[in-house]
């Protein structure tokens, strides 16, 4: 028959275990730092293409309007 002790045993053994594993607050806070960064750095890749293809659409349309016009 097996103990209360050794089964406390058992279960702290398997949580010391398991709680390696785990992501401490700093693990949390360097991951959270680079998802920031590589959000940061496509949104403004995005913003930079979107004003890019405003800028093409626009010439395309100041040309039209000088053959039109």
């Amino acid at each position: 028959m097996v103990t209360v002790e050794q089964r406390i045993t058992a279960l702290e053994t398997e949580f010391r275990t398991e709680l390696r594993h785990l992501a401490t607050k700093a693990d949390l806070a360097q991951l959270e730092t680079r998802l920031v960064g590589q959000m940061n750095i496509q949104l403004r890749w995005m913003i930079g293409l979107q004003l890019g293809g405003m800028a093409v659409v626009a010439t395309v349309v100041a040309a039209i309007v000088r053959l039109l016009g």
